[in-house]
């Protein structure tokens, strides 16, 4: 039992470390528009953000969304989508 729960603990540890490294990355990486056409190199997605607004809103508004490439390299990409509230029929 004892095991189980010190893997967990290091399993825990090693994904908050990912995490926060993902959102250190991001948030130095310089923000690139989108146009489209672009050719983009995504191996991992690490967060999609977009602008909240009311939330009954289904409409056109800025997301970013923050990856890795196939080198490793953290990529911030800024593109304009549907609100998430549109998915749902409303």
């Amino acid at each position: 039992m004892k095991a189980l729960y010190l893997g967990s603990a290091c399993l825990l540890a090693v994904t908050s470390a990912f995490a926060s490294l993902g959102a250190q990355a991001a948030d130095s990486t310089p923000v690139q528009q989108y146009h489209y056409g672009q050719t983009l190199d995504v191996k991992q997605v690490i967060a999609i953000h977009e602008d909240s607004g009311s939330p009954f809103d289904c409409g056109i508004v800025e997301a970013r969304m923050d990856y890795l490439d196939s080198h490793g390299q953290a990529h911030s990409l800024a593109y304009r989508k549907f609100a998430t509230n549109c998915n749902d029929g409303g």
